[in-house]
């Protein structure tokens, strides 16, 4: 093979590598990446930093934006830490940053149990936001849209 065809396949499988490892080894917010135990933590810490301007059933107001429903699709094609970067450094409004990363990762819980998202078996942890991918469509509207 020539250098020529040598640095092409490379440069090929360097474009596709990304793509594989998504497909391979992330997660989806639909395969129940918090405890309903954490989701009710996230809401009692929800109802006294975020509630005052996001509502008590996170609908937002004219000022804020609902963080169920329409919220959803915000997100979609990135992974939870992009959500979870977002809460932690910008929120709560009159206070950015106060919350401890537990305290953003319960909240984040909770807006993932009033979206509907199924809660699992193990708490969602800082550790592997990355790896989960943030997609609002059911997995069965997923396989149809395939």
């Amino acid at each position: 093979m020539g250098q020529k065809m040598v640095l092409a396949m490379g440069m090929v499988a360097l474009i596709l590598a990304p793509g594989i490892a998504v497909a391979q080894g992330r997660i989806s917010i639909w395969d129940g990446v918090y405890t309903d135990a954490q989701a009710e933590r996230g809401r009692v810490l929800y109802m006294q930093s975020c509630s005052s301007c996001h509502g008590a059933d996170l609908s937002g107001s004219f000022e804020t934006p609902r963080l169920v429903g329409r919220f959803m699709p915000y997100w979609s094609g990135s992974t939870l830490d992009v959500l979870f970067d977002y809460v932690s450094t910008a929120m709560p409004a009159h206070n950015p940053g106060a919350l401890s990363a537990g305290a953003n990762t319960d909240i984040v819980a909770f807006m993932l149990k009033s979206n509907d998202i199924p809660s699992g078996s193990k708490e969602l942890g800082t550790g592997n936001l990355k790896a989960i991918n943030f997609d609002p469509a059911k997995p069965a509207a997923r396989r149809a849209r395939k």
